[in-house]
């Protein structure tokens, strides 16, 4: 039974995954501009993401407040990725409820935990990267938006509250995805080469991976 409690808990949250996957692609195909998305929001794939993602925070995580919390990142995470892959740009009608979830969320496992620390090293997370991302974006001419920016900030938040490590580590393995995702484009031709790679999906990437495999302070 001990055994089979995990799993259990991995697939029926995987199984919720699937079916909050399902609305997520009903609400990106909404907010997309154009009917260009091909296989990105065709019917499988935001399900199968989200289902991923919420399979793997529940193995992460168990059942805790903090897998509801990141279970909503996870899903918006992905409807994030999708829109910034296709057009290009992070919507703060997204970006803005990820803060407001995971603070609330954050806050009240801080009072009810008596972790205060965590709660402040979340917040200076969150300032940290995106003061990062701003110097980069005002350094870069462009190369980064405002909505890069805020998704640091976001992520600085959901990686801040595990550790300084993980803030670090999310960081680093984020630009790591975005660069080898270039050069695999840039040899292969696939894109001009005056295309700009989206941050978002890599960085996304990064944090999520972070925060599946990496232990908490």
């Amino acid at each position: 039974m001990g055994c089979l409690m995990p799993v259990a808990l991995v697939v029926s949250w995987a199984a919720t995954g699937a079916l909050a996957g399902a609305f997520v692609r009903i609400w990106t195909r909404r907010q997309l501009e154009g009917d260009r998305a091909g296989l990105l929001t065709a019917q499988p794939t935001a399900p199968l993401l989200t289902a991923i993602l919420f399979g793997v925070l529940a193995w992460r995580l168990g059942w805790t407040f903090d897998l509801l919390a990141y279970s909503f990142l996870a899903a918006i995470g992905v409807s994030l990725g999708i829109i910034d892959l296709i057009e290009q740009r992070l919507p703060t009608k997204l970006v803005l409820p990820g803060f407001a979830v995971l603070g609330a969320a954050f806050t009240a496992l801080a009072i009810v935990n008596s972790a205060g620390m965590d709660l402040l090293r979340a917040a200076a997370g969150s300032m940290a990267v995106a003061g990062f991302y701003l110097v980069l974006a005002l350094a870069s001419g462009g190369g980064l938006g405002a909505g890069d920016v805020k998704l640091g900030g976001l992520l600085g938040l959901a990686l801040g509250w595990l550790s300084w490590s993980a803030v670090l580590a999310g960081v680093l393995l984020g630009w790591c995805f975005g660069g080898v995702a270039w050069l695999i484009l840039r040899m292969t031709g696939l894109r001009p080469r005056t295309y700009l790679l989206p941050a978002g999906p890599p960085l996304l990437l990064g944090a999520f991976v972070v925060i599946g495999l990496m232990p908490s302070a």
